[in-house]
């Protein structure tokens, strides 16, 4: 198994401002060892922890470091500011967990910068467990050839028809899909492939036991603390290279 059984989806988001150093430490806190985060670029290539590109788009980092991240509305967490990706995985190694790193860029065509940036960062902070994952296939393909020793997995909302063909292509360890689209065969197939299945995000402990009798690997959610003290969760937390720990 390539990740733990429940992965906390942009940090404890659910109650923290996503995608900040914060909702990391909470998911930590929680009981989460695996954290999913967005990666993009400022305008002046400097990868940062974050998920909406129109806030982003064209700007510099200087011109980002003072806005706040709000917390969920009704949350009593205060707003935090926008972490570098160097910010979150210093963090993420202090706390022992594991990153599910997805590549996000602010416009088509840099998804390969967005990687190469993004692995010249993650080259000079400490070791931790990682896979890459995205939507963008170029970032894929340019981190198959750049890190091909970290895992890569595939994002789709809804399992294309030619799947099979872009894990091939990609050689992708795992299939990241969106639980309001999933079908049981979906899951069934890409586990006989010998891969595993990750699906984004869940937030319900009745929809998460339908998902675990299908035979998926482990779930993206906002609110992990809702899932790790789970004995199927507890009994699942293992390396990204499939090793327990």
């Amino acid at each position: 198994m390539l990740m733990t059984a429940v992965i906390a989806h942009r940090g404890a988001s659910g109650v923290a401002p996503e995608n900040t150093l914060r909702a990391i430490a909470l998911a930590a806190e929680q009981g989460a060892v695996w954290v999913e985060l967005d990666v993009m670029l400022t305008a002046d290539e400097l990868p940062i922890i974050f998920h909406d590109t129109a806030v982003i788009k064209d700007k510099t980092w200087q011109q980002l470091q003072s806005f706040q991240v709000p917390a969920p509305v009704g949350s009593p967490e205060l707003s935090a500011p926008i972490a570098t990706l160097q910010e979150a995985v210093n963090l993420i190694h202090q706390l022992s967990m594991g990153l599910n790193l997805e590549i996000k860029p602010t416009t088509a065509g840099l998804g390969e910068l967005t990687l190469q940036r993004s692995l010249e960062v993650l080259q000079t902070c400490p070791a931790i467990h990682l896979v890459i994952s995205s939507f963008d296939f170029n970032a894929l393909q340019a981190a198959k050839a750049l890190a091909p020793n970290i895992p890569r997995a595939l994002l789709y909302k809804k399992l294309a028809t030619n799947w099979r063909d872009a894990v091939r292509e990609y050689a992708v360890r795992s299939v990241h899909l969106a639980e309001a689209t999933l079908l049981q065969e979906d899951v069934a197939q890409i586990r006989a492939l010998g891969l595993d299945v990750y699906i984004y995000t869940v937030n319900d402990l009745v929809i998460n036991k339908r998902l675990v009798s299908w035979g998926v690997n482990g779930i993206f959610s906002d609110f992990p603390v809702l899932f790790t003290h789970l004995p199927e969760t507890n009994s699942r937390r293992v390396s990204a290279y499939g090793e327990p720990i």
